[in-house]
């Protein structure tokens, strides 16, 4: 009988795989759950002119935006919540540095479960009426059932997903937490609308775990292509169920960005002068003193 292949490796090996000018769809929504971990390595490693596919962006956008590894993102939002403007965006948008295609979060919504279910489009009602409608890639039909008018979305179709999630054993058989924020369901379908998908979860469990809960298996190892374990992976982001978000960092996130100068320093120190997230998390305070700090709910079934 063939041995199964592992597939958990380490972030920098995972986040390798992404070359340069490749579309990526960003799980979590707004400050909950965004791959974090997976995002400071791809600062790290200098990735160029990627694509940049969410249905509601943070601080993953903003951060991949400002160390200038973007050329077009779509979003509803890109902003950093309850602690402002997503300020290295609005500077590239503003300055025309990347081309920022703007849509509800409906039709990105619905243009990841089209992409997930092996559909061309999905259709819409959300633009008719609106500005949405400028976009070029948005095109007016007719309902052959009903006759009204409708509008058809080409669906997403990014070369790669990077996705954070609760635990996983080693062959990627992914599992999110029972008890979760609803509006991070929408990173099952992430996850599936992709040529590869890379998820960083929080901890790595045996099998046997995984056998004795099949119900929080939402991601089973068909749909997963590379598994890093990275505990706290969503920092400063929250993570459902197992700790809040870092306002504490944010606001210096925050203030730091408020020039191209002051954000160039917070990568200095908190990216490219950490090799790795092992790094980053003593730079931040270490592991049991976020857990401590920010909460740590650990299983919730």
């Amino acid at each position: 009988m063939q041995e199964r292949r592992t597939k958990l490796v380490p972030i920098a090996e995972a986040i390798a795989k992404i070359p340069d000018g490749a579309k990526v769809a960003i799980g979590g929504s707004l400050i909950r759950k965004a791959p974090m971990a997976l995002i400071r390595e791809i600062v790290r490693q200098k990735k160029k002119d990627l694509t940049l596919y969410s249905w509601s962006a943070g601080m993953d956008f903003d951060m991949l935006i400002g160390a200038g590894c973007v050329k077009e993102a779509w979003s509803s939002y890109v902003g950093m919540f309850n602690v402002g403007m997503a300020k290295n965006f609005r500077r590239a948008v503003e300055e025309h540095r990347i081309r920022f295609v703007d849509m509800s979060e409906t039709c990105g919504m619905d243009k990841f479960r089209a992409a997930a279910f092996g559909l061309p489009f999905a259709i819409s009602k959300t633009p008719l009426n609106s500005g949405l409608l400028k976009n070029p890639e948005f095109k007016e039909i007719i309902c052959p059932f009903t006759g009204e008018k409708l509008i058809a979305m080409e669906a997403f179709h990014p070369d790669f997903a990077i996705v954070h999630a609760h635990r996983a054993d080693k062959y990627g058989n992914v599992q999110f937490d029972t008890v979760r924020m609803m509006d991070n369901e929408m990173d099952l379908y992430i996850a599936r609308c992709a040529g590869k998908s890379i998820l960083s979860v929080e901890e790595i469990v045996p099998e046997e775990e995984i056998i004795r809960t099949p119900t929080m298996t939402m991601l089973p190892k068909l749909y997963v292509d590379s598994v890093c374990c990275a505990p706290c992976g969503a920092h400063p982001n929250s993570c459902d169920t197992r700790y809040d978000f870092d306002l504490e960092h944010s606001h210096l996130y925050q203030e730091c960005s408020e020039t191209e100068e002051g954000f160039q320093k917070y990568l200095d120190e908190y990216v490219y002068g950490t090799k790795d997230e092992e790094e980053y998390l003593k730079k931040v305070g270490g592991l049991e003193s976020l857990r401590n700090r920010l909460g740590h709910g650990g299983e919730a079934e």
